[in-house]
């Protein structure tokens, strides 16, 4: 069977360019079939929509209101999970017109290739890529890194690939604004998918990407609030482990070990703490306690005995003083504890089988 006749388009779109329904035009004129999502375009765009429900292979969904890109890949998902198409592979792309039709096959192809595997349609940024857009992908590449352990050139690229046994694991991501591409991600290095990346070409229509919705402020929260919250979370407690290792350490000066000692007892009493936050303020997490509590102990008591290890090596044999070795050894087991938190204490399963979402009736 032809590839492309298994294989859907997706494009999440709001408040688009005429541009769109020449990309529709181009990719249903390719043998594939495309699902279009108007997330909440509001008036004025009738005629974009018009235009595309009477391509062939075409198919719109529609949103009232604006709920995001990770909201608008999720109704298509639904929609292909539940509407009994035929369709294995499953390709999405940005609607400003920044994907050739030709990239999207390349990674198609990919994904038809290795259909285990996530693929990414990785663009180069060099000093031709608007400011912006340049430095939002490496400092989220570099973040991305150190939380995840992989590496990934393009973490923001909408061209992605994958067969329709990942869907439950699309659906089941957080995130309905533009942090959901991050955290499908970061979901990819916890249910431990493969993620390949294939080069397309960088296309950018002007010197600052004015087609893009994307808000450098406010969607950069969204994309790293995992990491801030937690980073939040993590200095409240190391405020507490601090101040009572300071309060410790006098008390106990006069004991053999009693550097050792002050800082156990102040992890101790500030993993209480931390726990607690990344429980229920940070990953919102609603497992039983007494399946994820073991499992964040086992951690801490690891952290713990790396954290008197390092500490004392930086007191005893490097002759730092030791409330500033303190703040040394907390920053080098931060990205560990983080990383270790994400993808396999507070990790959201997958098992849970979900009905079929809602969708909003096609418009006449």
């Amino acid at each position: 069977m032809d590839k492309k006749k298994e294989t859907v388009a997706v494009i999440p779109a709001y408040q688009p360019s005429e541009g769109l329904i020449g990309l529709a035009m181009r990719i249903s004129g390719s043998g594939y079939r495309v699902i279009v999502v108007d997330d909440g375009s509001g008036e004025g765009y009738e005629y974009i929509w018009e235009a595309l429900r009477n391509m062939r292979r075409v198919r719109v969904l529609y949103h009232d209101v604006n709920r995001g890109k990770g909201a608008a890949l999720k109704t298509a998902f639904e929609y292909i999970q539940w509407a009994g198409l035929d369709m294995n592979y499953i390709v999405t792309m940005d609607a400003d017109g920044q994907h050739l039709v030709s990239d999207m096959e390349k990674v198609c192809r990919a994904c038809w290739e290795e259909p285990d595997k996530l693929i990414l349609g990785s663009r180069e940024f060099g000093k031709d890529v608007p400011f912006k857009s340049r430095m939002g992908n490496k400092i989220t590449r570099v973040i991305f890194r150190m939380v995840s352990g992989t590496k990934v050139r393009d973490t923001q690229t909408g061209l992605r690939a994958f067969h329709r046994i990942q869907l439950p694991d699309m659906l089941s991501v957080d995130g309905d604004r533009y942090e959901y591409e991050m955290n499908v991600l970061l979901s990819c290095r916890k249910n431990e998918i493969a993620i390949r990346e294939v080069p397309i070409h960088t296309v950018y229509l002007d010197e600052t990407n004015s087609c893009s919705h994307f808000h450098p402020v406010r969607d950069a929260i969204r994309i790293y609030g995992n990491i801030l919250k937690f980073a939040s979370a993590s200095f409240i407690s190391f405020l507490a482990d601090y101040l009572l290792f300071i309060m410790f350490l006098p008390l106990l000066s006069g004991f053999s070990y009693g550097l050792v000692i002050s800082n156990v007892a102040a992890r101790i009493l500030s993993a209480i703490l931390n726990y607690s936050l990344n429980a229920k303020a940070v990953f919102r997490d609603d497992q039983p306690i007494a399946k994820t509590l073991p499992k964040y102990i086992a951690l801490a008591l690891f952290i713990l005995g790396a954290n008197s290890v390092i500490l004392s090596f930086f007191v005893d044999l490097l002759g730092i003083y030791p409330q500033l070795a303190k703040i040394m050894t907390e920053m080098i087991l931060f990205i560990l504890s983080f990383t270790v938190q994400t993808l396999f204490i507070f990790r959201k399963g997958n098992d849970e089988t979900a009905g079929p979402a809602m969708l909003p009736e096609p418009r006449k």
